[in-house]
């Protein structure tokens, strides 16, 4: 895992992995366990939507360190994310000794109830089942600490407003959940760098192919950028937001297989084998670059007209470049409900710019706004056949670094603000 993920300082402190044996080293002493049954602690982790970049991540973090140049093979990725009004709100408290027990209302028959054993939960979470998140990133952190013979952990998800499958990163919230509810019950205080941590190692254990962008859903609200430079630390920065961003996420009612989608572009790296995957490193690398950095621009700039010129200019170059590798999914052909909606003649007038969102394909796209209204209006037109999720990213001045460590996750909540629900919207939509 790379030197492990940082955790906050202060006592109690974990480094990440070996911080068993670490640990033991020192002297330290784990707080003591809390009774089962004991007091809740309340949780919430919203989604993650990328505005620009998706898929650079994984590719990126393939990119080989050393040399003069500073590294060799893919381009280094770049995204833009922020997370969503919508999320997973639980709580979670001490459980029987030795267990992980969850209940979901995502799934209100089933109920997790597995041993706190590391081999025991890897094996769950490759078998790809409805817990095979929870057990992965919980199989990451037994195995790195000591949680005591009375160490369990009951976790009840009592509340969904972030959709499933598309795109918005629920199995990323639900890796990042499980690790916060670890750290809160058991004192590890991680920081949010060390849940994404946990969260990308948990979920690396289940069939699915992440990159590291998605458990960006740990720093909450802000608009972020991200940057991926092979086996590297990911560098994160704030973005100042010169004017609101008024985006609608439009759930598609479709259908897609990120699962499929992963393979098959994965397929194309380290090294290009024919032209087809030349293009998709062009489209993963200069072309993200330059992107991203006119998205940047014009978001510090508050050209919200640019932007959304920019965000067609990326759907074009994706359906161009990644489509042909995964025609079942991708493209005009692969995702007709995507490429229909950008095409509604309710958009004229209302819309700056449009793309898919996640790995894209028929889950959900996203539809930056000419203002409030229109936005509003949005909603209402196309209720009928779309989900539709009215979300602003609020201007704010706060760009620069973050810190290594990303500070400690506040008391129930997944970071700082600066993305509110639309107008008119009544809150997170369930």
């Amino acid at each position: 895992m790379g030197g492990g993920p940082p955790a906050q300082g202060g006592a109690g402190e974990r480094a990440g992995p070996g911080g068993r044996a670490g640990a033991a080293a020192a002297g330290e002493v784990m707080p003591p366990p809390r009774p089962a049954g004991g007091q809740w602690e309340e949780l919430f982790v919203p989604g993650r939507l990328c505005l620009l970049g998706e898929h650079s991540d994984w590719a990126g973090g393939l990119r080989s360190r050393g040399g003069a140049a500073g590294g060799s093979g893919p381009a280094p990725g770049r995204c833009l994310v922020v997370g969503t009004p919508q999320g997973l709100f639980a709580r979670a408290r001490q459980g029987r000794p030795g267990r992980l027990e969850m209940a979901s209302c995502a799934s209100p028959g089933d109920r997790l109830d597995a041993p706190l054993d590391p081999a025991a939960l890897a094996e769950r979470a490759r078998s790809g089942s409805f817990f095979a998140y929870v057990c992965g990133t919980a199989a990451r952190i037994c195995s790195d600490f000591d949680l005591g013979p009375a160490g369990g952990l009951e976790l009840d998800l009592h509340r969904m407003t972030l959709p499933m499958k598309v795109g918005l990163s629920s199995s990323a919230a639900v890796c990042v959940l499980v690790a916060r509810a670890f750290s809160r019950v058991f004192g590890l205080r991680l920081s949010r760098r060390g849940e994404m941590e946990y969260a990308y190692q948990g979920e690396r254990l289940t069939p699915s192919l992440c990159g590291r962008m998605d458990q960006a859903c740990a720093f909450g609200g802000r608009a972020i950028s991200l940057r991926f430079d092979g086996d590297g630390p990911m560098e994160v920065r704030t973005l100042r937001v010169g004017a609101p961003l008024r985006l609608v996420l439009v759930g598609l009612r479709g259908s897609k297989d990120t699962v499929a989608i992963l393979r098959a572009l994965h397929a194309a790296y380290p090294s290009p084998a024919c032209e087809e995957h030349r293009r998709l490193h062009g489209l993963l690398g200069a072309v993200n670059e330059a992107l991203q950095a006119r998205a940047e621009a014009c978001i510090a700039a508050g050209d919200v007209e640019g932007l959304g010129a920019v965000l067609g200019e990326a759907q074009a170059e994706f359906d161009s470049r990644a489509g042909p590798l995964c025609p079942e999914q991708l493209g005009e052909a692969g995702s007709p409900k995507l490429h229909a909606l950008l095409r509604r003649p309710e958009l004229e007038g209302r819309v700056w710019g449009g793309k898919g969102v996640g790995s894209q394909g028929d889950g959900c796209a996203q539809l930056l706004c000419r203002g409030a209204e229109a936005q509003a209006e949005l909603c209402r037109l196309l209720a009928a056949d779309f989900d539709c999720l009215p979300m602003t990213i609020e201007a704010s001045d706060d760009g620069g670094p973050l810190s290594p460590g990303g500070g400690p996750s506040p008391a129930g909540e997944g970071g700082g603000g600066g993305v509110g629900p639309g107008p008119g919207s009544g809150g997170a939509p369930e």
